[in-house]
């Protein structure tokens, strides 16, 4: 018997185009719930599984040099059997920071990071954390659902 997941969003997750999955023959769908650490779990698997989203480039840039980053990280190493970080864009965006990322051309010159130390910096956490990070391009919603679908199986296959 397939066992059905329910998808939670954290009522945090701030991004208009926050992903949200219609019920279907594996998922239940979406609710939303607050989550102490990232953006999207399995109903009953809150500490079996994570995923933290970063949508853009500039969220990615501005949240890695962040204290309160360095710690979430430090929890979802500890903290979860299986955590991922999901960026919604490419290395090739990473590098060409911050050009063509949304920021105003007239802003460009003040801001204080290139794509050099931001994949530098990227690296470091992939290194350091040991965390998957996964450059998901456009295609973010549907690795979120593949791995969430996978935890859903590893979890019932370790407790049943």
């Amino acid at each position: 018997m397939e066992n059905k997941f329910t998808i939670i969003r954290d009522t945090r997750e701030k991004d208009a185009n926050g992903w949200r999955w219609n019920k279907s023959t594996k998922c239940d769908g979406t609710i939303d719930g607050k989550l102490d650490t990232g953006d999207y779990t399995l109903l009953g698997m809150e500490n079996f599984v994570i995923i933290e989203r970063k949508g853009r480039v500039t969220e990615w840039a501005k949240n890695v040099f962040e204290k309160r980053f360095e710690r979430e990280l430090i929890r979802l190493k500890n903290d979860f059997t299986y955590s991922y970080i999901l960026l919604e864009f490419t290395p090739a965006d990473i590098l060409r920071y911050p050009y063509y990322s949304g920021i105003p051309k007239d802003k460009i010159s003040y801001v204080k990071v290139d794509g050099r130390l931001l994949m530098k910096k990227t690296m470091e956490i992939l290194i350091n954390s040991e965390i998957p990070i996964l450059f998901c391009g456009n295609k973010g919603k549907e690795v979120a659902l593949s791995l969430l679908k996978r935890a859903n199986e590893k979890f019932y296959a370790r407790n049943s």
